[in-house]
């Protein structure tokens, strides 16, 4: 949503309460600060594709695959701070920004370091997970937002596969959408679509096609990692009628009057024509068509067509202090099959004594399998086309005064033609105001 029209409809908005509406108007802030201490496995795996020679590090003959950012660090994550406005169930606006963001630093790390998450305006109704309306509802919501089946609240800091593959980062997208009744709901989408790109599955992307990384025998801080294709962060604040992306989703929420026991569960689709190249911060690298390609004219990805698809589910269930999401997402890239699950659980346990006031353990599993495969002469990056599992473990151990702690490891399960340790620990730090 432009900045400029966001403004004049808060203008407007305030001009109405001063004049004395009956509906109250409700206003809200909230800033959260992250910090973590980080330890990553050092992995380093030859690529066999044929480089020119001037593209390999200093002292080396070969480009290699490298965790981004080996070792132990202790970092500044992200500062975010979001304001919300409402009025009754007529409106509502937001505007969520952060600053730093070193893991959501997307393509690169040399993308924006202040950027908006989330910038929206809404009219109408829009329960979310298991909040039900009173009766059938209709509203209209534009501006930059997360996708419609994207997982409604993180039991741990670290992402599994399919999340980061497929609906981890926001979408600039005109939503309408409704209930039928108390239950049954459905959505209607029509969006800029998020740039294909690839990226380590691990907390921090990975450094590919970022100014530090031309030739000649470049040398950067932040390496390449083990990249997966995922759908990045649009670069958008503006509608675009090229390659949009049309959605639908049909969803059902119950829950039980006491509240200890509800279910949500949606069934989406998306689809749109992948671009020739799409420009994107931090990188000399296109992204969807362009990146599929490859480089130097050599033929890239077997591809069929410029389509990209999705569709799949997502399951969200609450039983007392137990939380369980699952999902699943099947896409197509230009005739490029594959497919993503994964599924977390988590017990909050209230404690309620000295500074403690609970625990949380979760669990993770997830996967991405790829049916298609391709010539590593030709296409730089065969990890796009490996057999994927990853697992994360971990509690949250909640604080007085805002402040929460979370320790958490991460392992994978990769077939490549050699053994590729991934591990990851990350303890966070966060704090709410």
């Amino acid at each position: 949503m432009p900045f400029r029209l966001l403004a004049v409809l808060l203008t407007m908005l305030v001009a109405c309460a001063e004049a004395g509406a009956q509906t109250v108007w409700s206003w809200s802030h909230r800033v959260e600060l992250r910090a973590n201490y980080r330890w990553s496995d050092h992995e380093v795996h030859p690529i066999p594709f044929g480089f020119p020679p001037d593209f390999p590090e200093p002292g080396q003959a070969r480009v290699f695959f490298e965790t981004p950012d080996a070792g132990s660090h202790v970092e500044l994550n992200v500062a975010d701070v979001q304001f919300d406005v409402d009025y009754g169930d007529y409106f509502a606006a937001r505007a969520k920004v952060h600053v730093q963001a070193k893991h959501r630093r997307n393509p690169t790390s040399s993308d924006r370091q202040i950027d908006a998450d989330e910038l929206y305006v809404r009219f109408g109704p829009k329960p979310e997970i298991l909040d039900r309306p009173n009766g059938t509802s209709f509203f209209v919501q534009a501006g930059k937002f997360p996708k419609m089946e994207r997982q409604p609240t993180r039991l741990l800091e670290s992402y599994g596969l399919a999340a980061t593959s497929f609906n981890r980062f926001e979408d600039l997208q005109f939503l309408v959408g409704g209930s039928i009744g108390r239950n049954f709901y459905w959505r209607a989408q029509a969006a800029n679509g998020n740039p294909l790109f690839f990226r380590d599955p691990n907390a921090l992307a990975g450094d590919n096609g970022s100014p530090d990384r031309r030739p000649p025998h470049p040398d950067p801080k932040i390496k390449s990692g083990f990249p997966i294709f995922y759908n990045a962060e649009t670069e958008d604040l503006f509608f675009s009628t090229d390659n949009v992306q049309i959605g639908e989703a049909l969803g059902y929420r119950w829950q039980r009057e006491d509240q200890t026991l509800g279910f949500d569960v949606i069934l989406f689709h998306y689809r749109r024509d992948l671009a020739d190249t799409v420009d994107l911060t931090g990188t000399f690298y296109g992204g969807d068509l362009d990146l599929l390609n490859g480089p130097f004219d050599l033929g890239g990805l077997p591809l069929k067509n410029d389509r990209k698809e999705e569709y799949g589910g997502r399951a969200y269930a609450e039983w007392h202090n137990a939380t369980a999401i699952a999902q699943f997402t099947k896409q197509n890239l230009a005739g490029l099959q594959r497919e993503g699950w994964e599924i977390e659980a988590g017990y909050r346990i209230p404690l309620r004594r000295g500074p403690f006031e609970y625990i949380q353990p979760a669990a993770r599993a997830s996967a991405i399998k790829n049916r298609f495969i391709g010539n590593p002469q030709i296409w730089p990056a065969p990890s796009v086309w490996w057999p994927w599992k990853k697992f994360d473990g971990g509690i949250r151990v909640g604080l007085r005064r805002g402040f929460d702690v979370t320790f958490e490891y991460t392992d994978h399960s990769i077939k490549s033609a050699r053994k590729i340790n991934l591990r990851e620990a990350l303890v966070t730090v966060r704090y709410r105001i």
